[in-house]
């Protein structure tokens, strides 16, 4: 990867937060966890809601059997994901985000950790990020207790507040009754490191990638 820390998140606040969505929409990602949804639409309906509170979690409980690719990509790219949630603050409204790591994914935790203290004194992380008066931002981790159900997205927003991890009936959605009842975007991995890409090289350049139902790149565990 060419991709330098901060380029992402630099841009984004230099073009505003309709133009990021706008190249999201353009680049037609679809969500890495599996579902497929337009990523583009979820952070649209996230920032059309109104609330005092927003949030950003970063589902990284990747416990489906021989997985492993979100594991390479927050060990060897951390940039491209954390950037990515970054992104996804400013895009939303939120000013905080949470990555909901795999329990048995704790002896990654002190290296990320140090990564994102390294983004608070770099201002990416904090407050008036990257310049941008008012764009307050940080990210915490917080570790799973390796129930596979939690790796869908609203019984892991369960656990987050201290519950059982069961899947909620819906609606109502995350977008609107998210986190704490608030709305709350919950993105893979792998979605948040393709939004920084995308911000960098534009959603016309994504789209030219993958296939024409699902543009882009994927990762595969072998």
């Amino acid at each position: 990867s060419e991709y330098t820390r901060g380029e992402a998140v630099k841009k984004a606040v230099a073009v505003g937060r309709e133009d990021v969505l706008f190249e999201l929409k353009e680049s037609k990602l679809r969500r890495r966890g599996g579902a497929g949804f337009p990523t583009s639409t979820k952070w649209m309906l996230t920032a059309a809601a109104k609330a005092d509170k927003k949030y950003v979690i970063c589902n990284a409980d990747e416990g489906e059997p021989g997985t492993f690719k979100d594991r390479v990509l927050l060990l060897e790219y951390p940039e491209l994901v954390f950037d990515g949630m970054v992104i996804a603050g400013y895009t939303i409204g939120a000013k905080e985000g949470i990555v909901y790591l795999r329990g048995e994914y704790k002896y990654m935790l002190k290296s990320l950790e140090d990564y994102l203290e390294q983004m608070r004194k770099d201002n990416l992380l904090g407050k008036n990020i990257g310049g941008k008066e008012g764009f307050d931002f940080d990210i915490t981790i917080r570790l799973g207790s390796g129930a596979y159900v939690c790796g869908e997205e609203t019984a892991l927003i369960e656990s987050l507040e201290g519950n059982r991890g069961e899947a909620r009936n819906r609606p109502p959605f995350p977008v609107n009754t998210g986190l704490n009842g608030k709305p709350t975007t919950v993105n893979n991995v792998e979605t948040f490191a393709a939004v920084s890409h995308i911000v960098t090289k534009g959603g016309k350049w994504y789209q030219e990638h993958g296939t024409d139902k699902s543009t882009g790149s994927k990762l595969f565990s072998i």
